[in-house]
């Protein structure tokens, strides 16, 4: 197992503890499980139904599943924290975030952490988008009240 995945999730951890919070803590708490689960199952449709990759050694790693609950929901919160809610200023803030997730993903296979076998930077890019796309619907969500 690579050490990389734990380097960037203690980065975002000490980016979250020092950063002027412009969430509450209950969307920091929500948005942290709610992106955890997707990013977990997500993974596990990915890697073990469909085969696409694989993350880490091969077989079920706690390890793994500790990185698959963190390091999304890590940098979810950063995302949410710092996002524009004015569209005009949105849109550069999402593209210059797909292109940041893809960079990073291409460090977790340059490093060893991921292993493609049918999914390619490109499909990721596209989950980021749609992630993305959700995230910023899901706050608005939970602000909502509704």
């Amino acid at each position: 197992m690579t050490w990389f995945p734990y380097i960037c999730f203690l980065v975002t951890i000490i980016i979250i503890w020092f950063m002027p919070k412009h969430l509450t803590k209950v969307e920091i708490y929500v948005t942290w499980f709610v992106v955890g689960l997707i990013n977990l199952s997500s993974d596990i449709i990915l890697s073990f139904v469909f085969h696409l990759y694989e993350l880490g050694p091969k077989g079920v790693q706690f390890t793994v599943h500790f990185i698959e609950l963190t390091l999304g929901a890590t940098h979810g919160i950063i995302y949410l924290n710092f996002m524009p809610h004015d569209v005009k200023r949105f849109i550069p803030y999402f593209f210059a975030w797909i292109a940041y997730s893809i960079l990073l993903e291409s460090a977790l296979l340059y490093f060893g952490f991921i292993t493609y076998s049918g999914w390619s930077l490109w499909y990721a890019g596209i989950y980021y988008a749609v992630a993305l796309v959700y995230t910023r619907w899901h706050l608005n969500f939970i602000r909502s009240g509704k």
